[in-house]
């Protein structure tokens, strides 16, 4: 059901208490440079936030930030402009307009003005001779996509980062998202509410703890704004004897066939979505090796395929430890222009603001990285809390990375004991900060001691409500030296704020160990093996239920053990690592104190392996303060056999840094 035209037209209308576009002066800032609290994101995509003149919410993306005066709603929306002074489209099922904007400067720019369709009733039909087999629930379950989700899934297309990178779809350029004030009954917008509810529910969680998150509101519209691509769709050019039978016969598998391999399809795909390209100069269409150019048009059915949907996780799996292994190399390309380099203690970061105002700092050199850290990639994933008392959690993020999270205890007084000794010694200390606790580890790593690796570090973009129990404010003081670059420096470390520590999740294996001859990670988790050809599918259910098995038979009863709790290890020659008794070599992580309640490790072992760590620690002049086995992860196989280091040690991989300190000097 379309939009009714009462209310499409009656939103026309109103021109608010204001007029005119603001002073194009006031918005000659670059993108880069905005304010945190003017900027937004959503499905990937980073939005300028304006409040325009004549009210509503304009949500202004990069490719529409030149222009922005030219987008303010005065200058094609109000009074109708869009439709008065525009042309709708023909052939658009849905109200779509071209317009040649109002005149700003002396200057006016075509754009289309599409009002979004989202969650209203779907009726697709897809021809029996269209060249793409999709399946029929897919046609059932269409949906029209929701404004800011069509331009993610848009810019997505755009970069063609899957499949080959000779193939590239040229489409419009999103500019910008309108969502004008007033508000309509549900009966003249067609929605249904239970799917609104859908999308608003994928928005939100999109944007879990953005302070100045996108709402979708159900009884207001919302308006796409897109570049105009200059040329005839491909039935006009057919009747305009521009192009053959041939040619137009030939395109739509073409489109079809390049969308799919770059990982898209679009349900209702037709030739007049297909924007052929002109020639300067005699206005033919332009050619490229003998094809036709075409810009493609219309998004609302747009979707990733499922094949799109596994590569690209694998896909960033494997850059992302790419970047990784060159992290401490010095970056071969210059810093973009909203992140900075910073050194503190010792340990080199990427520091730069995230679209909730939150601050990052990623550990390393490259500014690659910087983004697989972002709140929205780790903080709304399904995670899994694995201390009964302090916020740890363990997530796999949205680019398929597998990291643990932890929210630092600066400036909480420790709640120990004053009397005991170790209470007194915790207490005299307090916790380190998350910048110490990065910094310990990066330096016991370089001593030998296994460690989990940093990753990044992370303060919310909204202040934090503290609680009444007595504070710490030491280590405040301590760094108050230590200030972000730019021109507003302030403090790295704030009593107003919650920071997370981010570390590479410990299954088992160090991946950054390096192995002679194996370019890729050391060890990786038997799902990644399956999905890199390693193993089959058939084989991979196989060492699953095994695995399993051998677990019971340790006492673990029927504990659901997943495809990537197991970690295995590729052979330099191909395939994957064998035992002894020529089964895939599978290890798994489990914390000392976990194995000694199981009977794995008995008093004695235990008590070394606990020993061992101490020792280690004191002959680089530290110590832990709050010594225990629950800090200690060991490397297990199915049969209870633990990873042994050079001396025949069991090996023990620390993972709790915030009660370290040096036993003559500051560690750091």
């Amino acid at each position: 059901m379309p939009i009714n035209s009462r209310a499409l037209m009656s939103a026309g209308g109103s021109t608010g208490s204001r007029s005119g576009p603001l002073p194009a002066e006031q918005w000659s800032i670059p993108f880069d440079e905005l304010s945190p609290d003017l900027v937004v994101r959503a499905f990937g995509v980073e939005y300028g936030h304006v409040c325009p003149p004549a009210a509503g919410d304009l949500y202004v993306t990069r490719y529409g930030w030149p222009f922005v005066t030219h987008l303010l709603p005065a200058n094609w929306y109000q009074d109708q402009w869009y439709a008065r002074s525009g042309q709708r489209l023909p052939g658009a099922t849905g109200n779509v307009y071209r317009v040649q904007t109002r005149p700003v400067d002396g200057r006016s720019i075509d754009i289309v003005v599409k009002f979004s369709r989202v969650a209203q009733d779907v009726m697709v039909v897809v021809p029996t001779t269209f060249p793409d087999d999709i399946p029929p629930e897919v046609i059932a379950n269409a949906r029209f996509n929701s404004p800011m989700e069509e331009f993610g899934l848009v810019m997505e297309l755009r970069r063609g980062a899957f499949g080959p990178r000779n193939v590239r779809v040229l489409t419009q350029r999103p500019l910008a998202i309108y969502a004008p004030p007033e508000e309509f009954p549900l009966w003249q917008l067609g929605r249904d509410q239970t799917s609104f509810y859908v999308h608003g529910r994928q928005l939100a969680d999109d944007q879990e703890h953005a302070i100045k998150a996108i709402e979708l509101d159900i009884r207001r519209i919302y308006v796409l704004l897109y570049g105009w691509i200059k040329g005839k769709d491909a039935e006009e050019a057919l009747r305009a004897s521009d192009i053959d039978t041939r040619d137009f016969e030939a395109l739509t598998p073409r489109v079809v066939d390049e969308l799919r391999t770059k990982g898209f399809r679009v349900l209702d795909n037709k030739p007049r979505h297909f924007i052929l390209r002109n020639r300067r100069g005699d206005g033919t269409p332009l050619r490229k090796r003998g094809k036709l150019v075409y810009g493609l048009v219309d998004f609302e059915f747009l979707q990733r395929t499922h094949e799109h949907q596994r590569a690209f996780k694998s896909a960033q799996y494997d850059r992302y430890w790419h970047l990784q292994r060159r992290r401490r190399q010095p970056a071969p390309a210059p810093m973009p222009s909203h992140l900075k380099r910073m050194t503190i203690f010792g340990t080199p970061y990427v520091f730069g603001t995230g679209a909730d105002g939150g601050r990052l700092w990623v550990v390393g050199h490259d500014p690659d990285l910087f983004d697989y850290f972002l709140p929205d990639r780790w903080r709304r994933t399904a995670r899994v809390k694995l201390s009964p008392m302090n916020e740890v959690y363990r997530t796999r993020t949205r680019d398929n990375v597998h990291v643990v999270y932890r929210r630092s205890r600066v400036g909480t007084r420790p709640f120990v004991d004053p009397l005991t000794g170790w209470g007194k010694q915790i207490r005299e200390h307090g916790y380190n900060s998350p910048f110490e606790e990065v910094a310990i580890a990066e330096r016991l790593r370089q001593m030998g001691i296994p460690t989990t690796c940093s990753r990044a570090i992370y303060r919310t973009g909204h202040p934090s409500t503290k609680p009444g129990y007595p504070r710490d404010d030491r280590r405040f003081t301590d760094h108050a030296d230590l200030v972000t670059p730019g021109p507003s420096p302030e403090p790295v470390l704030s009593p107003h704020h919650d920071y997370y520590t981010i570390w590479d999740c410990y299954r088992g294996a160090d991946p950054e160990q390096p192995v002679e001859g194996l370019e890729g990670p050391s060890a990786i988790d038997l799902e990644r093996g399956c999905e890199a050809g390693l193993v089959s599918g058939e084989q991979l259910a196989e060492v699953v239920e095994t695995t399993r098995q051998r677990l019971r038979t340790l006492g673990f009863g029927d504990k659901g053990i997943a495809d990537d709790d197991l970690i295995v290890f590729p052979h330099r020659g191909g395939g994957l690592r064998r035992d002894d008794r020529g089964r895939i070599d599978v290890a798994l992580c489990i914390d000392a104190l976990t194995a000694h309640e199981y009977g794995l490790l008995d008093d004695g072992v235990y008590r070394t392996v606990i020993e061992h760590l101490d020792a280690k620690l004191h002959a680089v002049d530290c110590e832990k303060l709050n010594v225990s086995g629950s800090d200690l992860l060991l490397s297990m196989s199915p049969d209870g056999r633990f990873a042994r280091d050079a001396y025949g040690e069991v090996l023990a991989t620390l993972c709790n840094f915030e009660l370290i300190r040096g036993l003559y000097r500051p560690i750091r």
